[in-house]
């Protein structure tokens, strides 16, 4: 594709000769001894390397399979990647005079295609949206999302409009999903209390097989449990499988122990009653040290889930070898654990969104009224759930076609997010009344209702009418742009009065919406995305070299990376932190494993970062680090490729089909270096491979799990190489393998020794940076993907930021107030 591109040039210049004017004949004299010279002996009538012909390659920018090859030619050229370079460059103003009559050609070609048809076809909510939109509706934690199929990934992005497909399957996933909601909003059974205390002892006792862990990783103080190291599924401190649904206040008796003195972080988790998964950790707390305090806190369970508290950490206890009575290292002790419940009103408020002013009656009792049977009289007696199962409340009117259309009509512009015409209102108003004709019950009737609007294209399908978006459609797009949800009655209700099509309220709107919690959901969507994150469970470090990760790095490694996002947002920081910063968000645990001294607690805080530590933005974050590796080994070739694609938005060409994969050999036998050095001798190699190693050696000084290292860790070695490691291996030796391979040159010359003088290269184009992260936001935000139009958009933005200093909040509004993000 290199070497046609001038003579593409040349011909499509001809071709729209009347479009370019008096210029025309100037520019054909300046391009044909160019094509004549450099082009025409390969892909000429006689010769067409990569299959192409350029006097029969057509000019019918309406095409799109020939507008992306004149796109290609343009961004070739103008990178200066063409003519090849033992050819040589094109003189600067000739160069420029090439890119500036095809941009221009390109560019209206593609902003006439956008007038016409937009940017986005129609978009239905992805599965995190759906789920979002219909929690905020139903106002359960129901969780729906793993009912759907899994959502395909287009431009880095899973709410990208042209991979969100729709078949009958979808349909069916989604009345079951919808079904599901609104079953968890109704409650089987009154609030039957439940209270349950134990003692340390006591979760010895119940536990199932808990002697396996007792004086190995735990020990007995009277009735008191102290805990040492994370207890496995047979010995969890475990509360009894609660009742019913519903809020449970736990209270326990606890202390952090050991020689330190510190305090001592702590998980807490949900376990379900099948015994299938492992526990769900939710939060995570610091102990304090010393005498035994009391520590209350509220948990949404499931019927059949337990509350569990257990560690986080691996502790060399294990290691131990005298009795454990003598361990003086750090600990929790559990002097009792309480649990009561259901807590709140009932009905729940979830059920009075649904079915307000519909009374709850068990279902023996609403099929007796409305059939004119006897009504049972043994309802109060039941005193468990079980007694429940065959008989279980359910929502019953007195009159059932007046509450249904009350509440079919109350549901819908919640759920269809905007007004609705009344014909369509009618409809569903029809269908459910057309149930109860047909003897269906009252909750029956209204499930049906339910389950066809939550199914419904009007629900599933956002609706951007264009070219220029109304309101309702900027509520739902700003909405789901910075909540991943829906919009609130604030945002519908400035929409119904047309304000946010004036840039003053619309800018207002969307401080209201980052200031509200709900945009965490932005900071965790957007970066699970934008930096994998979403992967950071994809692997399981070998824990025979990194015993040294445990749960509570695991659970603090995403963290870091969404509170540096919100911070940067929420001050106005510069994006170019995310390259680097002198500063990151960090906890105890995070602190340590960066070697960085004076972070006590679980808590995360604003961290300066001191010299030499190699950390700041997020390159070098250890999440970042943990999904660019496969938790053995690291590649330069996937983090290069991912440093390309995230950070500087210029992904590699994919790699010939016939080229095996480089896998590292930290045995010494071969160094990767090498490797890719025998890659980068093929010639449909190299020219991807000068971009991608780069990157990837400058973070080779980085392990799987993000630990910053000189030489390689293996489990084969002698003595004069074993290495002395404070975490658990189990029993196997540590050795030092072959040192790091790092630093290297650029594709354009420049040198580096470590990530510390690769992140400074970076910066050297602080534009590119930008411009990166632009495309991203736009694409998320309008699930649209980067059209050549779009170009003119970014560099706008790019203007507007520069000036202050490419402050990322800056940034999300000038996005907001785009031409991109208004239209269709």
């Amino acid at each position: 594709m290199n070497r046609f591109a001038l003579a593409a040039l040349f011909l499509f210049t001809l071709a729209s000769a009347p479009a370019l004017g008096q210029d025309a004949a100037a520019f054909r004299t300046l391009v044909k001894p160019l094509i004549e010279t450099h082009c025409l002996d390969c892909h000429g009538p006689d010769t067409q390397k990569a299959s192409l012909r350029l006097d029969t390659l057509g000019s019918d920018l309406a095409d799109d399979a020939v507008f992306a090859k004149w796109m290609r030619v343009h961004d070739k050229v103008d990178a200066g990647e063409m003519p090849p370079k033992e050819i040589g460059p094109l003189p600067k103003a000739e160069k420029e005079e090439f890119t500036k009559r095809l941009y221009g050609q390109l560019h209206a070609a593609s902003l006439a295609r956008q007038h016409a048809q937009g940017r986005v076809p129609l978009r239905r909510l992805n599965g995190t949206q759906y789920e979002n939109t219909i929690r905020e509706l139903v106002g359960t934690q129901v969780r729906v999302k793993e009912l759907l199929p899994d959502e395909k990934s287009v431009a880095g992005f899973d709410n990208v409009s042209s991979a969100l497909d729709f078949s009958a399957t979808h349909l069916l996933l989604y009345q079951e999903a919808a079904e599901r909601a609104i079953r968890s909003a109704v409650p089987q059974h009154p609030h039957i209390p439940f209270q349950e205390r134990r003692t340390g002892r006591t979760f010895t006792e119940r536990g199932s097989n808990f002697q396996q862990t007792l004086d190995r990783s735990c020990k007995l103080d009277g009735d008191s449990l102290i805990v040492y190291s994370k207890l496995p599924r047979y010995g969890l401190c475990t509360t009894s499988h609660v009742s019913g649904a519903g809020t449970y206040r736990v209270r326990m008796s606890v202390a952090a122990v050991g020689e330190e003195k510190k305090p001592f972080p702590v998980g807490f988790f949900i376990l379900e009653s099948t015994g299938r998964d492992d526990p769900v950790l939710f939060d995570c707390r610091d102990i304090p040290h010393g005498e035994s305090q009391v520590i209350e806190l509220e948990v949404e369970l499931g019927r059949r889930q337990a509350f569990v508290v257990n560690l986080l950490s691996h502790w060399d206890i294990r290691d131990f070898k005298r009795p454990i009575s003598e361990y003086t290292g750090p600990g929790l002790r559990i002097d009792w654990l309480e649990i009561e419940g259901p807590i709140g009103a009932f009905p729940p408020p979830a059920y009075e969104r649904l079915f307000a002013g519909v009374p709850l009656k068990a279902r023996s009792v609403a099929k007796a009224e409305r059939e004119g049977g006897r009504v049972p009289t043994n309802i109060a007696n039941r005193r468990t759930p079980e007694n429940w199962f065959n008989d279980p409340l359910e929502p019953a009117s007195a009159d059932p076609k007046a509450d249904a259309e009350r509440l079919i009509r109350a549901f819908l512009p919640r759920a269809f997010r905007g007004p609705v015409a009344e014909e369509l209102a009618k409809s569903y108003v029809a269908q459910v009344q057309q149930k109860l004709d047909e003897k269906y019950s009252f909750c029956d009737a209204m499930l049906y209702g339910y389950k066809a609007i939550l199914s419904s294209p009007h629900f599933l399908v956002l609706n951007e009418p264009g070219p220029r978006l109304d309101s309702y459609a900027l509520a739902n797009r700003l909405s789901y742009f910075l909540w991943s949800g829906p919009p609130d009655d604030e945002l519908l209700t400035a929409a119904a009065k047309g304000e946010l099509t004036q840039p003053r309220n619309l800018r207002a709107q969307v401080e209201r919406l980052l200031a509200d919690p709900k945009s965490h959901g932005f900071a965790a969507d957007f970066t699970g995305q934008w930096l994998d994150l979403r992967l950071i469970n994809a692997t399981i470090p070998d824990p025979r070299l990194y015993g040294d990760f445990d749960g509570l790095l695991l659970w603090a490694m995403p963290r870091e990376s969404h509170l540096v996002f919100e911070e940067i947002l929420k001050h106005d920081r510069s994006l170019l932190e995310f390259v680097h910063a002198d500063w990151s968000m960090l906890n105890a645990r995070l602190a340590e494993h960066y070697g960085i001294s004076g972070v006590e607690g679980n808590e995360f805080r604003k961290v300066a970062l001191p010299a030499g530590s190699h950390r700041g933005g997020v390159l070098t974050q250890a999440s970042v680090l943990k999904v660019t590796a496969d938790g053995t080994r690291t590649s330069p070739v996937l983090r290069g490729k991912w440093v390309l694609e995230k950070v500087l938005g210029q992904p590699p060409e994919p790699p010939p089909p016939d080229v095996p994969a480089i896998e590292p050999d930290i045995r010494g036998a071969t160094t990767i270096r090498q490797q890719l050095d025998k890659h980068r001798d093929i010639p449909s190699c190299a020219s991807c491979h000068i971009h991608i190693d780069p990157p990837g050696f400058a973070l080779e000084n980085f392990d799987p799990i993000g630990g910053y290292r000189e030489f390689y860790r293996t489990t084969t070695g002698d003595r004069r190489t074993a290495l002395k490691v404070a975490f658990h291996t189990g029993g196997r030796g540590i050795y030092r393998g072959p040192d790091v391979e790092k630093g290297g040159d650029t594709a354009e010359g420049y040198s580096f020794s470590d990530i510390d003088e690769y992140k400074q290269l970076l910066l050297k184009d602080k534009d590119q940076l930008a411009r990166s992260l632009i495309e991203k936001l736009l694409v998320y935000a309008t699930g649209g993907e980067i059209e050549f139009a779009d170009r003119e958009v970014v560099e706008q933005i790019v203007a507007k930021i520069r000036s202050n200093n490419y402050g990322f909040r800056t940034l999300i509004h000038e996005v907001v107030q785009s031409r991109a993000f208004l239209n269709k």
